[in-house]
């Protein structure tokens, strides 16, 4: 199949730029992404029922009739509903005062003000300049959409303000503010950016300071419905989003982008593929653009140079680690309203040494938090813990691979997360009791999962360097090519999105942007129904129903269509509602019919799917997903799952059983026990069951009964899949017991 347009990665960047050029050109646009979930820092991921979203907090600017809401509205067809937060959407505690901030400028200015009289003058002059500074940067972000001419007067315009907007925040503060707490509260903010006041450019910080004073909105349903819906007007103008495609190569023809070379990480060997198209964009990153998918030497690699060169010279920002928490039940119990806190310990942001120090130490002292499931209206309930971190604290695990990066690791991690559930604990009383489970990612896990180097998942840092040197894309030396997303605008979810319109601008020439946003203000949408169906993506309609358990279903779907080749291990997914698809590992796969075990016991949307599914429902599946295989290797092979988590071995020992083998299963009651229910052949099993004692059972957890295996485990692979806990729990003791190769992959 032929495209007009190649764009490189799925987040709001390059989702916006695909959707525009679908949309208003009618190009057909192919988007590559390398996760095997759209989205980038807007998708959700999911365990046992529980969503987090790993980039959106929440969204300014998304009032009916702002240009980022009218954008929004034409990319997804109007499916994307964006919930308001609470006027009070944010809590600021410091150690001796709190600001509750409101969507309210006049109300704003007055409580400030009722907190510091004294500072009344500097609080009045903030403001002005916080006005000054963000026409000044949105002047400049608007010349790169605009004719020639425009854009000309533009910069001379500008000029006027430049002095203001790429002084650094802190300067600001210093120069007009004499009460040391009122300085740090006008900088909480610097979080939304990533770079501390001392280092970011006042601009910046106006940008973000102001683009919440009308309020903030976070999507119905969860940030995974953005890309997700953006994603079906793409489809209806004859593109697709295609994940696990891995960008190796730019390619080029006399001088000009023409397609790209990629790895295809869904099919077996992982083979190399070429797609072409006279136009391709980059939605992920500038650096990662110019210094690893275009030539570094010759006659290109000397035409890039200075771009090359300015990016090093911009630096790498800092990234950030998270825990990711599920409540045993609803947290309004404890005060919680959907508005985020932001706790900081002390006056100084930019002591970072000490932030460090005192955050690996198990001492979290500052950090936001969020509460997902609230915001978007969801029944399992979650809240996100975050605070900044530096990659170099987490450069000695650089080289192991995920999953496996030892006891040392997993204890620095436990240490994080206890220090940041204290931290919650102390604004919040009685969080720690409503805790389930609490999962960790570090700088390293972003680095994986979104192929940011060094985890920077805002890209280029916001200094004053960013903003006086030359502003990097849409435009390229090279012809055909484009940069979208936050590297060409501003930072954060909405800078990503009119980053992506300036490409898609770009693209279409002079007259482009003010004919994208003509034809979004008229509203003119693709329809969106009768999609028709891209690559990897099935009809299927259920063909038999069987109650394992009273909470496991089997549903064996068939097919429509030639299905193409899969690998024991795999994962197919399942559209299970209005825009919302769940994962699910692939039992067998044998002519058109596709066979999976499901668990029902969440009670989410897959669940609710899946229960009332009979022979007849028809849906959608696309397949195959994922990295989860048996790895090439004569080692012993130890296989541990709980529940639904012995589906994507099922597979892997019809492909090949060891006599060697050995099964490690878990579940509550001889009821749940799938191994006496399937027909399917298993290794040498033990069978463990925690809630009553069964004859020819383990009475106990799975992790119990890996303290007791006598295993070489410098020479065994074991692979890992069941719930959340019992996988973090049995990580933790493998390592401990010197295991070194360890599979799983969480989805």
């Amino acid at each position: 199949m032929s495209y007009d347009v190649i764009v490189i990665g799925s987040g709001i960047g390059g989702l916006t730029t695909a959707g525009l050029l679908a949309g208003v050109a009618g190009m057909r646009v192919l988007v590559l992404e390398r996760h095997t979930e759209p989205g980038g820092q807007t998708h959700t991921f999911r365990r046992g029922g529980a969503s987090w979203d790993v980039g959106v907090h929440y969204v300014g600017a998304m009032s009916p009739g702002e240009d980022p809401r009218l954008l929004s509205d034409y990319l997804s067809g109007g499916q994307l509903v964006w919930n308001r937060m609470p006027e009070e959407f944010d809590r600021y505690v410091y150690p001796d005062f709190e600001l509750r901030p409101i969507a309210d400028e006049h109300e704003y200015w007055s409580r400030l003000v009722e907190l510091f009289p004294d500072e009344k003058v500097a609080i009045s002059r903030w403001f002005a300049d916080i006005t000054k500074a963000r026409r000044w940067i949105q002047l400049g972000f608007m010349q790169g959409m605009m004719p020639a001419p425009v854009a000309a007067a533009m910069r001379s315009v500008q000029r006027l303000t430049q002095r203001l907007g790429t002084m650094t925040t802190q300067q600001w503060l210093d120069r007009n503010v004499r009460d040391i707490r009122l300085r740090a509260l006008l900088a909480s903010q610097w979080g939304d950016y990533g770079v501390p006041p001392a280092k970011s450019a006042f601009a910046i910080h106006a940008l973000i300071f102001e683009h919440y004073l009308k309020g903030a909105w976070f999507p119905a349903g969860g940030s995974a419905r953005i890309a997700r819906t953006f994603e079906a007007g793409i489809e209806a103008a004859g593109g697709q989003v295609r994940v696990g495609q891995e960008v190796l190569e730019i390619l080029l023809d006399e001088g000009r982008a023409v397609g790209v070379r990629a790895r295809d990480l869904r099919q077996p060997g992982e083979p190399e593929v070429v797609y072409r198209a006279p136009v391709v964009v980059s939605g992920i990153g500038a650096r990662t653009t110019f210094t690893q998918l275009l030539p570094t030497k010759g006659a290109i690699g000397n035409l890039l140079k200075p771009t090359r060169t300015q990016i090093e010279q911009l630096g790498v920002g800092d990234s950030a680690v998270v825990a990711y928490v599920r409540f045993r039940e609803d947290p309004a119990s404890i005060g919680v309203d959907g508005s985020s806190i932001r706790v900081f310990g002390d006056y100084h942001h930019d002591d970072e040494a000490t932030h460090t120090r005192n955050l690996l130490e198990g001492r979290a002292t500052e950090g936001f938090i969020s509460f997902p499931s609230v915001k978007a209206g969801q029944a399992v309930h979650t809240a996100e813990i975050v605070t900044s971190a530096p990659f170099s604290a987490f450069r000695q695990w650089q080289d192991a691979a995920k999953g496996n990066r030892g006891a040392d690791y997993d204890a620095l991690k436990q240490r994080i997360a206890d220090g940041l559930l204290d931290l919650a604990e102390r604004v919040l009383p009685g969080f720690r009791d409503l805790v389930d489970h609490v999962e960790v990612s570090t700088p390293l896990t972003a680095e994986h999962y979104t192929a940011h180097p060094r985890g920077a998942f805002f890209g280029i840092p916001a200094t004053p360097a960013r903003l006086r040197a030359r502003r990097l894309g849409p435009a390229t030396p090279i012809r055909g090519l484009f940069l979208s997303g936050q590297d060409t605008m501003s930072l954060g979810v909405v800078g990503a999105l009119m980053g992506g319109a300036a490409a898609a601008g770009q693209v279409l020439g002079p007259r482009g942007y003010p004919t994208i946003m003509k034809a979004v203000r008229e509203g003119r949408v693709a329809n969106l129904r009768d999609t028709p169906l891209p690559e990897d993506r099935y009809v299927a309609t259920v063909v038999e129903v069987l109650d394992l358990t009273p909470t496991v279903r089997e549903l064996t779907l068939a097919l429509e269509g030639e299905v193409g080749p899969w690998q024991a291990g795999q994962f197919a997914r399942l559209l299970v509602g209005d825009h919302e698809w769940r994962d699910y590992s692939i039992v067998s796969l044998r002519e058109g019919r596709l066979r999976l075990l499901i668990s029902t016991a969440s009670g989410g949307a897959g669940s609710r799917f899946v229960r009332a599914a009979t022979p007849g429902t028809t849906t959608r599946v696309e397949l195959p997903l994922g990295r989860f295989v048996a790895a090439r290797s004569r080692r012993r092979r130890l296989f541990v799952a709980t529940g639904t988590g012995l589906a994507p071995f099922l597979p892997m020992f019809a492909d090949g059983m060891r006599d060697e083998d050995l099964l490690l299963f878990g579940c509550r009651t001889a009821q749940e026990d799938l191994t006496t229910m399937l027909v399917d052949p298993l290794p040498s099993t033990i069978r463990c069951i925690s809630r009553e004692a069964v004859p020819g059972a383990r009475h106990g957890r799975v992790t119990t009964e890996l303290t007791k295996l006598d295993l070489d485990w410098e020479t065994t692979d074991v692979y890992l899949c069941g719930s959340p806990g019992m996988i973090e729990d049995a990580t933790r003791l493998l390592h401990q017991r010197g295991a070194d190769r360890l599979f799983t992959e969480p989805y």
